[in-house]
């Protein structure tokens, strides 16, 4: 192949992070100072207006579709050379390592062929260039499997790479030696990030907006780790690790494990960070009718600590997490019964959402930016959908707060993950049937009309207007 000493094509190097910041934030108190990692990387190749990367296959699409329809964005985007390798040479290239099965969907394997090597390979072997993946992307895995918890970690590991899209959304050519076997869906951050469900799109009108559900965080796989680190009774324990592995519980076992997390999270501020990992697991839960207290006795106890200005951002991020999952999975009886509380927790949101602050690009603001935002989409989506009553000529107060917040937040936000979720939070509103008329005329009575770009999801929002 070509070299770049004739090159023509500009190639870049996407760097993602796909713990969303979390990684920077967590892994010292789960791996241990000397083996703290600041991201967990995916890369991706990119050139000609498509982006190259390894999941389960070798799969290409344009760096849009591929980030909106998977949720992450990349921290950096590096140049790493000009090659006069022409597309069509490279993606035959990348036809025949699928082949041989130096990159096929069977061959993915985080520690030794991941992703990042495929850009390593793809970067000097398929374009000749000189440079590649920095070395502190390669050398990561080891990293982390030579910390004292780096074996406990290693199945939740293994399973991380990026994989298809988790919505029904095509945008990817896929190479694979097996093509015909179904990819599963990649599994949701450990690092207790919030993704989609996956969901059906309708055609026409809305897709972006309509194949969305309530934003959860569900992935149980930092559950033995989270153990390790409370150090609970031996009951404790093993209904911490239930977390993981089962989804019936007696009313018993629900109400335990709900007052043990609340006691840890109240007195315990070094293991405050695990048990709140655990506790957005909790709340997932069916509360049964003996139990249904229990909940919204933890849910208000995690919403007036985070609303006690006491907690760092880190675990403040968490909470937030836990209460997105209370308000996308059961409601808690005081969303309704309190309507004060659930309108302090939405202002609260959107001053945590804002990107004003001091260092708002570090990654401990940005995720907690984002978390704040999955839980106005959250709540944007139990309004709309609450609300019953044909065509009301005003919003109420959070209905309000929630609008004219993600307005505001939208003229100056800079994060991708935060400005998509603030874009679905108005979609939801303004596709409400009771509270989409008297949203789209607040809207345009204030005249915000600057704050919809050119990016496909706030096209669809503003289509609605």
């Amino acid at each position: 192949m070509s070299t770049e000493a004739t090159a023509t094509t500009e190639v870049h190097l996407a760097i993602y992070d796909l713990s969303r910041g979390m990684a920077r934030n967590l892994s010292a108190q789960f791996l241990g100072p000397q083996h703290a990692v600041d991201i967990i990387p995916h890369t991706g190749i990119i050139a000609w207006g498509k982006e190259y990367y390894f999941g389960q296959g070798i799969e290409w699409s344009s760096p849009y579709e591929f980030r909106i329809s998977r949720g992450i964005h990349p921290i950096e985007e590096v140049l790493i050379g000009h090659t006069s390798v022409s597309q069509q040479e490279f993606e035959d290239w990348c036809r025949a390592r699928a082949a041989d099965g130096s990159f096929s969907f069977t061959s993915y394997d985080f520690f030794r062929n991941n992703c990042n090597n495929f850009s390593e390979v793809a970067s000097k072997n398929g374009l000749g260039l000189t440079s590649g993946v920095p070395s502190y992307i390669l050398e990561m895995p080891e990293k982390v499997l030579s910390s004292p918890m780096g074996q406990l970690l290693r199945p939740m590991l293994d399973n991380m790479q990026v994989g298809h899209a988790p919505t029904n959304i095509n945008t990817s050519t896929a190479v694979s030696a097996q093509p015909n076997i179904a990819s599963p869906v990649a599994p949701p951050n450990p690092w207790a990030s919030i993704t989609p469900k996956d969901t059906a799109v309708e055609q026409g009108g809305t897709p972006l907006l309509d194949k969305q559900q309530m934003l959860l965080s569900t992935d149980t796989n930092i559950v033995a780790v989270c153990v390790e680190k409370l150090h609970p009774n031996d009951e404790q324990s093993e209904l911490l690790r239930k977390l993981s592995t089962s989804d019936s519980w007696s009313p018993k076992e629900l109400s335990s494990v709900h007052c043990y997390l609340r006691s840890v999270i109240a007195t315990d501020e070094k293991k405050r960070s695990h048990a709140l990992m655990c506790f957005r697991l909790v709340v997932l839960k069916k509360s049964m009718p003996n139990c249904g207290v229990e909940y919204d006795t933890s849910t208000d106890f995690v919403r007036n600590l985070l609303l006690s200005d006491t907690l760092s951002l880190e675990n403040l991020s968490l909470a937030y997490c836990v209460l997105s999952n209370a308000i996308g999975a059961q409601t808690p009886k005081w969303v309704d019964s309190d309507i004060d509380k659930f309108q302090q927790l939405i202002d609260r949101a959107m001053v945590d959402c804002d990107n004003s602050k001091e260092c708002p690009s570090t990654h401990v603001q940005i995720s907690l930016r984002q978390m704040a935002a999955a839980f106005i989409y959250n709540s944007s989506r139990l309004v709309g959908s609450k609300n019953t009553k044909q065509h009301v000529d005003e919003l109420s107060e959070v209905e309000m707060s929630i609008l004219i917040g993600c307005l505001e937040r939208l003229q100056t936000e800079t994060d991708e993950v935060t400005t998509d979720r603030l874009y679905m939070a108005l979609g939801e509103l303004f596709k409400s049937k009771s509270l989409g008329q008297a949203a789209i005329s607040l809207t345009k009575d204030l005249g915000m009309y600057e704050v919809f770009d050119e990016r496909p999801i706030a096209k669809e929002v503003a289509s609605l207007m």
